[in-house]
């Protein structure tokens, strides 16, 4: 039986995600300034939408990370579908 992996043990990879939360971070500081200057409700929900979806695609590409790297048999089509599911819960 495979042991799991329950780390990112790939250095690239750990590179990509961290270089994408750390643009995150940004959008985050960006965030709080807009509200900050009175930016108007529009623009910062906009902005509020573009980092949840941001967060959400890192999310998406952990776990697409996740399970590539564990789940022996299981096809790319089937590891994208099982991942359209899990985003269509939250």
């Amino acid at each position: 039986m495979k042991k799991i992996q329950n780390t990112i043990k790939n250095e690239d990879d750990k590179k990509l995600f961290v270089k994408r939360l750390n643009i995150i971070g940004g959008q985050i500081k960006g965030l709080a300034g807009m509200i900050e200057e009175e930016r108007s409700y529009e623009e910062v929900l906009i902005q509020l939408a573009a980092l949840t979806n941001s967060l959400k695609t890192v999310g998406r590409n952990i776990l697409e990370n996740y399970m590539v790297n564990n789940l022996e048999g299981v096809n790319k089509k089937e590891i994208e579908e099982i991942i359209n599911l899990f985003n269509k819960l939250v």
